[in-house]
């Protein structure tokens, strides 16, 4: 049984901090001085682009990838120090594949920053009459589900990787339109035709940054825990119990097939405070007692 999974347990320690982090190693300053190495979900333009730049500023050295498990895995192999990915739409969700690579394991959450997120439809076409395609990552087409089937209702909605590679992919074909941010739109010269079309109004998206540690306690944390329970009536009641005895908050909890035989499910919780508080810890032992799988997936500052 796991309570915990050991911190540097597939490479070498992170060299670096990010901000509002209260370690301040030695070697911080020499791995901002060179730019620390940052990957996010690419190309430039995608609203994790933009996080992205919003958590690191110009201390960092921006590294796109082409999809979420690539950035997961350029943190794993200790390609690049950090990772930022999406985790959680407040209009769709959570990202399943963001939420699965985490629970695969080797990297923690550091961090997270909520951002809200415009969507625009941008496209060579002069009229929305003219457009026949709509290419967008899933998630921004979700978000915009309603506005499609009101505006360009007949249009064939294509996947891309990303909401940058969707603008991309529009530039040569004048009946494709692509959803995106306006910066992805500027970034790759698509004329922007209808601002903030997603559904609902206040949507925004939840990102976390990745890395070989999480953080150290701010007194404003949080905390991801990925848990099993046994196959009998109540277990899932007697694990909730352990967090309302022990005065835990749970802000969030999902189910996810645990990918090691069919119809086996595992939860993953985000809970209020940090592995080192004196109640956490007391709900984690607890629980590692009650529980046959049982790690947490980092502890960090919550999002302002």
């Amino acid at each position: 049984m796991t309570l915990d999974r050991p911190r540097n347990a597939i490479g070498r320690p992170t060299a670096g901090i990010i901000p509002g982090s209260e370690r301040q190693p030695a070697a911080v300053h020499q791995a901002h001085q060179e730019l620390v190495p940052v990957s996010f979900l690419g190309p430039s333009g995608t609203f994790t682009h933009a996080a992205a730049r919003e958590l690191f500023g110009p201390s960092a050295r921006y590294v796109g990838a082409a999809t979420i498990d690539g950035v997961f895995d350029a943190v794993r192999q200790r390609d690049v120090v950090y990772g930022v990915v999406p985790i959680e739409n407040s209009t769709e969700g959570s990202v399943a594949n963001a939420i699965d690579a985490l629970v695969e394991g080797g990297v923690l959450i550091r961090r997270e920053l909520v951002v809200a997120i415009d969507q625009c439809l941008m496209s060579a076409a002069n009229r929305l009459t003219d457009i026949r395609r709509v290419h967008s990552h899933p998630q921004a087409l979700a978000q915009c589900r309603a506005w499609i089937a009101r505006n360009l209702n007949g249009a064939e909605l294509i996947h891309a990787a990303s909401t940058a590679a969707a603008a991309r992919n529009t530039l040569a074909d004048s009946g494709a339109a692509a959803i995106g941010s306006r910066l992805a739109a500027e970034l790759h010269g698509v004329p922007v035709l209808r601002d903030g079309i997603q559904d609902l109004a206040d949507n925004a998206t939840r990102f976390v940054v990745l890395a070989a540690e999480d953080a150290t306690a701010t007194g404003r944390d949080k905390t991801t825990v990925v848990f099993a329970v046994h196959d009998a009536r109540g277990a899932l009641l007697r694990v909730l119990e352990v967090f309302d005895a022990n005065d835990i908050n749970l802000t969030r909890i999902e189910s996810r097939p645990s990918r090691q035989k069919a119809w086996d499910y595992v939860f993953i919780a985000d809970l209020e405070g940090h592995r080192s508080d004196a109640n956490v810890r007391a709900a984690l032992a607890t629980l590692a007692s009650r529980c046959p799988l049982l790690e947490v997936l980092g502890s960090y500052p919550r999002s302002r």
